[in-house]
């Protein structure tokens, strides 16, 4: 396809989105099986569960599968059972769909335990990030009203037009058009990147000073070690339990670092405190109905004085909020940037038009590290 092709095959998905058959999709996906069974007892499978009571039609989730069972029996009301569990009959193994409902790196893992289960008479199989994607969000008011692709259609084909090179384009398309048609079995778009610190950019800092928002437990700190010379490292992670491992993980290759600042705080558009759901784990999040209190602080008031910097945010979909309370750094001295846009679906647009508003001479490049739609990132950097 040309890029004028490309730009209308946006076009109409975006015009037709709102005539799009949420159940079918569904029914499609599952081959009409109305007994389910979800291997994998955690976030994506609440999700899913969630999912399929809001579509209704008949589907009826009769147990989780997890290798951990012993350790729960139930689980939002189902049955818990290790996939081999004897109570599960042949018959029930033969006939009932198994949706795969958590998060893997690559499909390798998916095939790995799905030749498991076939070797344990399961039979038929469905995959949750293929089927549903992990972020259904439309923005920050949430939920997905698909009449509102339409009401952005120009917006997003003017995002689209933002991207710099023909890989980008490429990964714009298939991301769209797999939140459009909720069809997201895409391929790997970026193989043989390293996520943040080796796509193929040519960002002019040169990750010396280095903001890793969302840095969870150190792993894009090791990464970048292996590819970089830092010359200061500052890092946001309010959860305390990703913090404890963030700051063994700086302790142990802190020699190969300049100056390391680490702060068990999150970034906003505002000088606060908010709830956040601390899960331990790379989705804990700013949540209104979360358990713990957790500070905030925008950017700019931080960071003053700083220059040359690349940002990077991964923030489970607080991401236009922090970009907001780091106006001033990012007009003034256009850092590098490595942005998440796929938390919430909108982010894909709004959030470079948003940047290219502020610094007209930035260059963009979207570059997918994953197998679906999970962990898009957008790039920008003045060339």
């Amino acid at each position: 396809m040309t890029r004028l092709e490309k730009r209308n095959e946006v076009l109409r998905l975006a015009s037709e989105a709102q005539n799009f058959d949420l159940f079918k999709a569904l029914d499609e996906q599952l081959s009409g099986a109305s007994d389910l069974i979800l291997y994998g007892a955690g976030n994506a499978g609440r999700d899913i569960v969630n999912f399929i009571k809001s579509c209704g039609g008949g589907y009826t989730v009769k147990c989780f599968l997890d290798r951990n069972a012993d350790k729960m029996l139930e689980y939002l009301g189902f049955p818990v059972y290790k996939p081999d569990d004897a109570r599960l009959s042949a018959d029930f193994r033969e006939k009932t769909m198994v949706i795969l409902s958590l998060r893997l790196p690559f499909q390798k893992d998916y095939d790995e335990i799905e030749e498991y289960l076939r070797s344990l008479g399961y039979k038929n199989f469905a995959n949750a990030n293929y089927m549903f994607g992990l972020e259904l969000d439309y923005d920050e008011e949430g939920g997905v009203d698909r009449k509102r692709f339409a009401e952005e259609a120009e917006d997003i084909a003017l995002a689209f037009d933002l991207m710099t090179d023909e890989h980008s384009d490429n990964v714009f398309l298939e991301v769209f058009k797999a939140h459009a048609e909720m069809k997201y079995k895409i391929p790997e778009q970026s193989p043989g990147m390293t996520q943040y610190v080796d796509v193929n950019i040519p960002f002019r800092f040169k990750y010396r000073f280095f903001v890793d928002a969302g840095a969870f437990t150190g792993d894009t700190l090791e990464d970048l070690v292996k590819y970089h010379e830092l010359e200061q490292y500052i890092a946001f992670e309010p959860d305390m339990g990703n913090y404890t491992k963030l700051s063994l993980t700086a302790e142990k290759i802190h020699k190969n670092i300049g100056k390391v600042i680490m702060l068990p705080i999150g970034l906003s558009d505002k000088n606060g405190f908010i709830r956040f759901s601390a899960l331990g784990k790379e989705n804990s999040q700013i949540d209104k109905f979360g358990e713990q209190i957790i500070q905030t602080i925008r950017l700019d008031d931080l960071l003053k004085g700083y220059d040359s910097l690349m940002i990077k945010m991964d923030i489970e979909g607080a991401e236009i909020s922090a970009i907001n309370g780091a106006k001033h750094i990012i007009t003034e001295t256009k850092p590098d940037l490595a942005i998440c846009v796929y938390h919430r679906i909108s982010d894909l647009w709004r959030i470079p038009l948003l940047l290219k508003a502020w610094v007209p001479e930035y260059s963009f490049y979207l570059r997918n590290h994953y197998i679906g739609t999970s962990e898009t990132v957008l790039y920008a950097t003045v060339v």
